[in-house]
């Protein structure tokens, strides 16, 4: 539906969702970014549940878990485009940052239109908006078409509105009249056919929930919703120390949702503020880190059904092995209330795979080299 940074691959949680839980059970991811793992629950017959503070991992969390019929999605289209003829949008208070993206005459009024007329608090708006987040910018095809709204540009992350402004200069882009209606629709109708393959397949579909709140509050509200003792299994990946700036990477997309993309970053800065130093155990920003972990941790404690798992996907930073230094911190101060069962390690490069997040610099190339996959286990 929309690319998202640092996201894993479905057969990840696929695997743990098969091995460790059965159809009817709750799996619950509480950093569910574009909603793999609780899609993935929902689409093997499990109750999937997600969590995320940024407005757009929720957009994408609630799409998926939640999808309306398919009727009804078009008959919504088919209204808005009907209500769309019928008025003149005006795109003088817009942002040049935003103009400079899209043809103004055709796709630009449409945007704001739809912008202005999707809520994300409406089941069938809200499938239509993430659907579109994926069409807001992207790569054109050789012969000059495209799937996407706007110039040709990365479909993953949006680079920042000067790199934009500078790259759309030097290299002469033009801006294409699409149909935002027309590309909606195609899109929609490639997403909603029934596959054939197991991976794909929606015949065993059922329908989740996702929180908007802190992973450490939706621990309570899993609890009040579902009760103590309810989740089988927990498949999730925290974000990163200072690797990922999810409002700033998706400036265009929280435009499109009406969010600000400073309040976004610093909603998930508790997880991230470190510097570049050697030997992160001593960094206070760790210790931070640490205790949220450790705390989130202790949380689980009350929604796992006892012999239960969690596997917790962590990745290195730097040259610092986190998911280790993080579980000999909770170790060395207090200790968990769940039970390491193991540290599972996940070279990225010697299995040949390409991380999203390598794709936008030279030098930093990628945010991890290896994953860590922590399984933790409720006695």
């Amino acid at each position: 539906m929309t690319a998202y940074l640092a996201m894993f691959p479905p057969n990840l949680p696929h695997y743990f969702i098969d091995n460790f839980s059965k159809a009817g059970d709750l799996v619950f991811d509480p950093f569910s970014g574009r909603g793999t793992t609780a899609f993935e629950a929902c689409r093997m017959g499990r109750v999937g549940i997600g969590n995320d503070l940024n407005p757009l991992a929720v957009c994408l969390t609630k799409s998926k878990v939640n999808i309306p019929k398919q009727q009804n999605i078009f008959k919504r289209l088919k209204e808005l485009k009907a209500q769309y003829s019928d008025t003149n949008m005006s795109i003088k208070n817009i942002s040049e940052d935003i103009k400079m993206l899209y043809d103004e005459d055709t796709t630009l009024p449409q945007l704001i239109f739809l912008k202005q007329n999707l809520s994300k608090n409406h089941k069938v708006d809200n499938f239509i908006l993430g659907v579109l987040t994926g069409l807001m910018h992207g790569k054109h095809r050789k012969d000059g078409t495209s799937i996407y709204c706007s110039i040709d540009m990365p479909n993953t992350f949006s680079m920042s509105p000067n790199y934009v402004r500078n790259f759309i200069k030097s290299h002469k882009l033009t801006k294409p009249k699409q149909n935002v209606f027309m590309l909606l629709e195609q899109r929609m109708s490639d997403i909603l056919k029934m596959q054939e393959s197991t991976l794909k397949s929606l015949s065993n579909y059922k329908e989740g929930f996702c929180f908007e709140t802190d992973a450490l509050k939706s621990s309570t509200k899993v609890a009040k919703k579902y009760g103590e003792n309810s989740i089988q299994l927990i498949i999730t990946s925290p974000p990163y120390l200072k690797n990922i700036h999810y409002g700033k990477y998706n400036w265009i997309r929280l435009w499109l949702l009406n969010e600000d993309t400073k309040q976004v970053d610093s909603n998930v800065s508790i997880y991230q503020k470190t510097q570049k130093i050697k030997g992160i155990k001593d960094n206070l920003p760790f210790e931070k880190y640490a205790q949220y972990m450790q705390n989130l941790f202790n949380s689980w404690h009350t929604i796992l059904k006892p012999k239960s798992s969690a596997f917790v996907v962590i990745g290195d930073v730097e040259d610092n092995e986190l998911a280790k230094d993080t579980w000999e911190y909770i170790e060395q101060n207090g200790g968990c209330k769940l039970r390491l069962r193991q540290i599972i390690d996940d070279d990225i490069e010697s299995k040949g795979a390409r991380k999203v997040t390598r794709i936008w610099g030279q030098k930093k190339g990628r945010a991890t080299k290896i994953d860590r996959i922590l399984w933790l286990q409720k006695e």
